[in-house]
């Protein structure tokens, strides 16, 4: 299995916060479902190899959805679950927060939870992007074109530049400040900047800092490199939680499993899409 992140072209920096590819094959991963873990950003992604299926759990029962060659994720809601078929030849730009913003037209918070193909939101994106697939020998050679393509798509009018620095104020705090201090930093009412947030983020400051906080945990919990790996109360504590029920309760209700569980059943994927 082979991961490779590299920083984006300097005129897509202010929207996509790095270009990553992953090849191999599923037999890799010993056939088990891979869980994505919501980290407050959003991605197109290109299937070279065999399309992952996208695997939903709910009171009706488990549906499985071969994901679109090209498509678009929005922020995740949950944990999202993978399982890849075949060849693994993946192409993904992530965005900055509030990047997509200026790729679409349509509302980050009526895509939230969902993975469609990019020609279902913007035909021209997806005529844009196609050739892509036929022109790139490899995934290397892909990302400097998708990169080439994105630029003549993305329309930096359509972001506010207070929500990206409010976004940037959450971030750097790693989710520990207080919504009404950042909407007085960047000079937006809180009601106002929520409103901007749903549209161009996808969702509410107050679910980024939280998105954010529970991120940082992750990284505590599975080692950062720098102190190894915490257990439940340290991580509580160092990442701002009241407790450690807190945190084992915001913890379950974004990864859908108590911290010690993730460390036991964590999927290759997972430590791909922990930021």
């Amino acid at each position: 299995m082979r991961y490779v992140v590299c920083d984006p072209v300097p005129a897509l920096a202010p929207f996509l916060e790095c270009v990553w590819t992953l090849e191999g094959k599923a037999e890799m991963l010993a056939g088990e479902p891979q869980v994505v873990l919501p980290d407050g950003r959003t991605e197109l992604i290109f299937h070279f190899g065999d399309p992952f299926e996208r695997i939903d759990v709910s009171e009706a029962g488990t549906t499985r959805t071969e994901q679109p060659r090209l498509l678009f994720a929005g922020q995740l809601t949950r944990q999202l679950v993978l399982h890849p078929t075949g060849r693994i030849g993946v192409l993904g730009l992530r965005f900055h927060p509030f990047g997509a913003a200026a790729l679409f037209s349509q509302s980050q918070d009526q895509l939230a939870g969902t993975t469609p193909a990019v020609e279902d939101l913007s035909v021209r994106a997806a005529q844009t992007l196609e050739p892509v697939f036929g022109e790139a020998p490899g995934l290397a050679e892909a990302a400097l074109l998708a990169q080439a393509a994105l630029i003549a798509l993305i329309d930096d009018g359509r972001i506010d530049p207070r929500l990206a620095d409010a976004v940037r104020e959450i971030e750097r705090s790693h989710g520990l400040v207080s919504i009404d201090r950042v909407a007085e930093h960047v000079g937006m009412t809180r009601r106002h900047m929520e409103r901007q947030f749903r549209q161009g983020v996808g969702m509410t400051p107050k679910r980024l800092a939280r998105i954010a906080r529970f991120q940082r945990a992750v990284r505590f919990l599975e080692g950062d490199g720098d102190t190894g790996r915490q257990g439940g109360a340290m991580t509580a504590a160092a990442c701002g939680y009241a407790d450690q029920a807190h945190f084992i309760r915001d913890f379950r209700g974004l990864a859908g499993c108590a911290p010690t569980k993730h460390l036991l059943n964590k999927g290759v994927l997972t430590g791909f899409f922990t930021r």
